[in-house]
């Protein structure tokens, strides 16, 4: 099994803003495939982006940082604050930095606060579409390789 275009694409959708189409795209995608492979480039774009937004010059960001960067996404609106749980985003970000375990959080959870964490990160760089495209081919391909273990 590997990503599909039309998995890209659906998360592509997502991180550009175009939540009716990251929805539609999203129930076309095969259910059995969404929770596999979609879920897993959704897994495999949050690390690339933690990675790039709290990891600098090869050193972790001080968690006063993390706490912060999950604090004023939950700010954006009140929706956003009574869905995103800060401590469960907070151990979801720095389980992406090898920094704490997550096994105690059920699978939607995490890829659901992985998925919203991501757009906020991707939103807060301020992509142009040639970064973007990099950004999701470097994604793809690290999926791809999760895939294949």
């Amino acid at each position: 099994m590997t990503i599909t275009d039309e998995e890209v694409e659906t998360l592509r959708a997502q991180l550009e803003g175009r939540t009716e189409d990251h929805l539609r795209m999203l129930e076309q995608l095969d259910s059995e495939q969404a929770n596999t492979s979609y879920a897993m480039l959704i897994g495999a774009g949050f690390l690339v982006a933690a990675e790039r937004r709290f990891i600098r010059n090869g050193k972790y960001v001080p968690d006063s940082e993390v706490i912060d960067f999950v604090a004023a996404v939950r700010q954006v609106n009140e929706d956003t604050a009574k869905i995103l749980d800060p401590h469960i985003a907070e151990r979801i970000i720095n389980a992406a930095l090898d920094r704490g375990e997550i096994d105690d959080i059920d699978n939607d959870t995490v890829i659901g606060t992985e998925i919203f964490l991501l757009g906020a990160i991707i939103s807060d760089e301020h992509l142009d579409a040639d970064e973007l495209d990099a950004f999701l081919t470097e994604t793809r391909a690290l999926a791809d390789r999760w895939l294949t273990q």
